[in-house]
């Protein structure tokens, strides 16, 4: 037989034998499926993309940076009421993620930079948007530049841990 990843059926009796050890879930020599492992941690093609995604994009480093930016608006927004204060309060929330995560999370930084100074920005102007109609074009410049502050305050973060934690 040849060591195709196909699996041909002879006419005969004898059981098919298949490679299957880049596979996590396929079948056995008997034919019959095997299950998954159950670490949760599989080398087939469902784990490697998983492993990918994960390196491109954590929702887990989303969901905490979304987190850490909203607190940081509402809490710059209130101690400090003047005009753009929620974007100090962003950069200053992505800057100590930046300054306690070990892996680079610049496009999540960005996403939830964007989407939480872009809300702002639109729930802000909410009247002037029902009235005037410019909120949608507010609301993405908004988004734009909390995206901007969040990258920059993350990369200042990630920086300033890289100094501290340096030998000299």
């Amino acid at each position: 037989m040849s060591r195709d990843r196909t699996r041909t059926r002879d006419r005969s009796d004898e059981a098919d034998t298949v490679d299957t050890s880049e596979f996590d879930v396929g079948a056995d020599v008997a034919g019959e499926a095997t299950a998954p492992s159950e670490t949760g941690e599989s080398a087939g093609l469902r784990g490697r993309l998983a492993a990918r995604t994960e390196r491109l994009f954590s929702p887990r480093a989303f969901l905490a940076i979304l987190l850490l930016s909203v607190a940081g608006l509402f809490t710059a927004g209130t101690f400090l009421p003047l005009p753009g204060s929620g974007l100090l309060g962003v950069f200053l929330a992505t800057f100590a993620f930046g300054l306690v995560a070990s892996d680079r999370r610049y496009a999540e930084a960005a996403v939830a930079g964007g989407i939480t100074v872009g809300a702002s920005a639109f729930l802000d102007a909410a009247v002037v948007a029902f009235l005037g109609g410019f909120g949608v074009s507010l609301a993405l410049l908004g988004g734009g530049v909390g995206a901007a502050v969040a990258v920059v305050g993350t990369y200042f973060g990630r920086d300033l841990r890289a100094g501290l934690t340096r030998e000299i």
